[in-house]
């Protein structure tokens, strides 16, 4: 298990929680959702994932050289978040861009549009509309 980062913890880190939705538009279309929380920045960072009652589906710890994806009693080492993602949801996610979307700051990945106007309102959703298949993520921040 990937020892516990002062950094993920510190209390000056920047943290956000709500849910957020992944939509993977392939044939079948896949789909994912649950209640999150996000702390630290996109080089040291932990993600857990909740279901609807609360029980912790998944974590996700990451640091330079480490990512590591914790599931009940199991682990899973990646080479990146990106890679994580890829295997979890269907699509790469754009974590570093996410961090600074999360801030409202306008930030450029290929193939990825971010909408910021309705983050005062705690609303995210980025669309992936190249290379395909579509990829929308939604975060509701609470």
């Amino acid at each position: 298990m990937m020892p516990r980062d002062p950094l993920i913890l510190s209390p000056t880190q920047p943290e956000w929680q709500g849910r957020l939705s992944v939509v993977v538009h392939n044939s079948p279309p896949q789909s994912m959702s649950a209640s999150f929380l996000l702390r630290g920045n996109a080089l040291h960072g932990a993600l857990d994932l909740y279901s609807p009652l609360g029980t912790t589906l998944a974590a996700v710890r990451w640091a330079p050289g480490s990512v590591v994806w914790l599931h009940g009693n199991d682990q899973q080492a990646f080479e990146s978040l990106e890679a994580l993602t890829e295997q979890a949801t269907g699509a790469a996610l754009p974590v570093p861009s996410l961090f600074d979307w999360l801030q409202g700051t306008p930030s450029t990945t290929p193939g990825w549009q971010a909408d910021l106007s309705a983050l005062e309102q705690g609303l995210l959703v980025a669309r992936r509309t190249t290379p395909s298949p579509e990829v929308v993520l939604r975060l509701k921040i609470d």
